[in-house]
């Protein structure tokens, strides 16, 4: 199974190298608003309130329009959320 697992990574990432810059970082954004919304839907499913952490940073790229160093300043406002959410879950657990 993690053969198979690595099969798919690997023909991903093959696809992920050859997009420009603005599509990386836009594949990127939206891997992140994923996983925000998996960990979101666990919290929510065990009574883990979260307040997402709020930045200007994320209205810069709304559109497309964002040059790259928005979108990392999104990238890590979202990994912000990302930290503080597993941690809120992490932390349920014990």
């Amino acid at each position: 199974m993690m053969e198979e697992k690595q099969k798919v990574f690997t023909a991903f990432m093959d696809e992920f190298v050859k997009l420009n810059v603005d599509e990386k970082n836009n594949e990127i954004i939206e891997k992140q608003k994923l996983i925000i919304a998996f960990l979101l839907k666990f919290a929510v499913e065990h009574g883990i309130a979260f307040e997402f952490l709020k930045s200007k940073e994320i209205s810069d790229i709304e559109g497309n329009n964002g040059t790259n160093e928005d979108y990392l300043e999104a990238m890590m406002v979202y990994t912000e959320n990302i930290e503080e959410l597993v941690g809120l879950i992490l932390g349920s657990m014990n």
